[in-house]
């Protein structure tokens, strides 16, 4: 699979752009609490959101692996958690439709989203945190079309996206009613925001979104009525890959300044980088960012492939995303010392990094899906 992601011109081209856009503006949008929608435009007219979509649909007719060399470039040039994990949704909601979607929801849709327009998908609940089966979002029929009730919380671009894919049921349908609605947030009905006061990741807005009796066409159903469950499992599985992806693009070049400020900084008498329990601080988060790449391109290639283990090794990555990220951004600030916990770029990483050990499905239930998979396969083996 190598081959795959040696796009080094693809990956030194976003790097470039996002260097030029999104690190320039990251610190103010921090505090201001804003995502940065200059920058997302510009990486749309750069073509960022076309790489992984079909010629017929607007696309460029590449594949998700193009969009991974991408996306590195900009995480780690963008200096930006936040905003990458609103490219992270975006990336989800486009993969949805191009898998669930018709050709009429893919026609009307996929060129909003490809053009700049902002994306969310909205799961979550009060009632139910991680586990999305306990959703009370629900839709009545109406001669034809449904109205869409609920109130979905913490959702990543909630407060600013244009369109949102929502998990809701159908309960005509009876048990089996979990399903997807395609709505555009500016339709009657709906509130968003405000926006969630967090301790990080402030580029990337999150907060409820509110439904009231909102009109959806039948024809906004994604997949079948009843579906939305395995859908949306599948479709995750990407988010919770790109969450590795970043964790390692974003993480190369931090660690690379520590590395030269431990030849910098000296104390009794010699570089800090002498010193061993540095080396092993710095060694450690190595090991971490390259096991995360790789195991991040592993789901990747497991997910391209359909394969059993692909929802396993999607939960891998996202588990050591978010701990690769914590123990990274921690080495920085603990080798820069005061320097490191003051306000600034180290202790702001480190407050965006705590964010993806819940963003994307909790650590924990990263454990619970990968024993509850270990188990279905050993299952399947012996069957």
């Amino acid at each position: 699979m190598i081959h795959h992601f040696s796009d080094t011109n693809l990956r030194a081209h976003f790097r470039d752009l996002a260097a030029a856009t999104v690190a320039k503006r990251a610190e103010e949008c921090s505090k201001e609490g804003r995502l940065d929608r200059d920058s997302w435009q510009e990486l749309s007219d750069a073509g960022m959101w076309r790489l992984a979509v079909p010629v017929e649909w607007g696309g460029n007719g590449g594949t998700w692996w193009d969009f991974v060399a991408a996306f590195e470039g900009i995480a780690s040039a963008g200096r930006d958690i936040g905003f990458c994990l609103s490219m992270v949704a975006q990336a989800g909601l486009i993969r949805s439709l191009l898998i669930y979607g018709n050709e009429e929801q893919k026609g009307h849709w996929l060129p909003r989203l490809l053009g700049g327009d902002v994306g969310a998908t909205a799961l979550t609940e009060t009632t139910g945190g991680s586990d999305v089966t306990r959703i009370a979002t629900s839709a009545t029929r109406v001669e034809g079309r449904y109205l869409l009730t609920g109130h979905k919380d913490h959702i990543t671009n909630g407060p600013v996206a244009d369109v949102a894919l929502i998990l809701g049921r159908v309960p005509e349908h009876g048990e089996h009613d979990i399903t997807l609605f395609m709505v555009d947030l500016k339709d009657r009905g709906v509130q968003q925001g405000p926006v969630e006061h967090m301790m990080g990741n402030r580029t990337s807005p999150t907060g409820p979104i509110a439904l009231d009796s909102v009109v959806v066409e039948a024809k906004n159903i994604v997949g079948a009525i009843g579906g939305g469950i395995e859908a949306i499992y599948n479709t995750i599985s990407l988010d919770r890959l790109l969450y590795g992806v970043l964790a390692a693009a974003y993480l190369d070049p931090l660690l690379d300044e520590v590395l030269d400020y431990t030849s910098r900084r000296h104390a009794f008498k010699v570089p800090i980088a002498d010193h061993q329990y540095v080396q092993g601080r710095i060694t450690d988060a190595k090991f971490a960012i390259e096991a995360t790449r790789w195991v991040s391109y592993g789901a990747l290639d497991a997910l391209m492939q359909n394969s059993p283990q692909a929802s396993l090794m999607c939960s891998v990555a996202k588990y050591h995303a978010g701990e690769t990220l914590k123990l990274g951004t921690e080495t920085a600030l603990r080798v820069y010392g005061h320097l490191g916990y003051m306000e600034g770029p180290h202790a702001r990483a480190l407050k965006d990094a705590l964010g993806t050990v819940i963003a994307g499905g909790t650590t924990e239930m990263q454990r619970k899906n990968v024993f509850n998979q270990m188990r279905r396969l050993a299952i399947s083996a012996t069957a």
